[in-house]
């Protein structure tokens, strides 16, 4: 073969050759295409840019200010440590708490060691007569009260006397009584008062209820719903000279009343919490027969309206100043009664 034959074969085959190389490869069909990935935020706008012939980035600027001019602002502002002005709350009022001062919103227990002494003085204007009382109460729990009475004296004219002056005598009846509370508004008195010459022996019982609305109202009442004799007489710590009448009876042969049923409701209003405006009233009646112990009572005349209003002034927790007029009984003029009182507590 010639050498110019040899030649343009090798030259056929090295054309070939490149076409072959140059040919693309055939797409593996079992391979899946790869999952095109999102590009991040961050890059969303460098890709945007770059897409864009020469395109500019438009930047987004912060808003501005409330107070551009600083006329809000407040140089007087308390500051932190970080000299920012820091937020002032309002303070939160604190719940009162121990023996409220406002009679209100008082229980009708003594709270747990507490202890209250209180004497008062009520006066009958005609005929003339008063009576005297020593009271002490002490809270042995905050729902269970030990009270102690003593009739201190009286004025009045003494039955066991032809004489028709009147005068002082020393008091003669004493007593105990407990109070239990059942509910914040309810409890149960039960107490025994004792005369001591002669000596004469009475049970009495109360319910006592105090219901407060508002902090400003309150009501309430029964808590010397009864008293009745348990042997001779049932002594009074309201009246010295009914317990004078009852005892000169048992010398003559006097029939005494078997004792009182007391329906009495009280009302209050707070004005202050210092000063607070009470208002009793109630019907008493006598049970049995009834004795002459002086005009005007419940003891004379069977059945007794009675009314009073008064104020109550605390300079402290633990002092109460109070007073009040009003009638023994309606049905009588005579009976027109001033009242006054002290209250310590400890």
């Amino acid at each position: 073969m010639s050498l110019r034959r040899w030649v343009s074969v090798l030259s056929i085959v090295i054309v070939s050759g490149s076409f072959a190389l140059a040919a693309p490869k055939k797409a593996d069909k079992k391979k899946a295409p790869p999952t095109p990935v999102a590009p991040a935020k961050d890059d969303a706008g460098s890709a945007a840019a770059g897409s864009g012939a020469g395109s500019a980035v438009e930047m987004q600027e912060d808003a501005p200010p409330s107070d551009m001019n600083g006329t809000d602002e407040n140089p007087d502002a308390p500051k932190d440590v970080s000299n920012q002005h820091a937020v002032v709350t309002a303070p939160v009022a604190s719940k009162v708490t121990g023996y409220p001062i406002e009679e209100a919103l008082r229980p009708i227990t003594l709270p747990a060691n507490m202890s209250e002494v209180s004497i008062g003085v009520h006066a009958d204007v005609s005929p003339l007569s008063s009576t005297g009382l020593l009271h002490a109460r002490y809270g042995i729990t905050s729902r269970v009260q030990l009270g102690l009475s003593y009739v201190i004296g009286g004025i009045y004219d003494d039955p066991a006397t032809t004489s028709s002056a009147k005068a002082f005598h020393p008091g003669k009846a004493v007593g105990v009584d407990v109070t239990v509370l059942l509910q914040n508004w309810l409890a149960i008195r039960v107490g025994v008062p004792v005369y001591v010459d002669p000596v004469a022996v009475g049970l009495q019982i109360g319910a006592p209820i105090k219901l407060t609305f508002d902090d400003k109202f309150a009501l309430g009442g029964f808590d010397d719903l009864l008293n009745i004799k348990i042997s001779k007489f049932a002594p009074s710590f309201f009246s010295e000279q009914e317990n004078a009448v009852n005892a000169n009876g048992q010398t003559n042969g006097t029939i005494e009343p078997n004792g009182h049923l007391r329906f009495s409701i009280f009302g209050i209003y707070q004005h202050t919490p210092q000063l607070a405006i009470i208002a009793r009233a109630g019907i008493d009646s006598v049970l049995g027969s009834a004795s002459s112990s002086g005009a005007g009572t419940a003891t004379t005349s069977g059945n007794s309206t009675f009314l009073r209003g008064g104020i109550q002034y605390s300079p402290r927790k633990y002092v109460d100043v109070g007073g009040s007029l009003g009638f023994d009984d309606l049905a009588h003029s005579g009976t027109f009664a001033p009242e006054a009182y002290l209250a310590l507590r400890i």
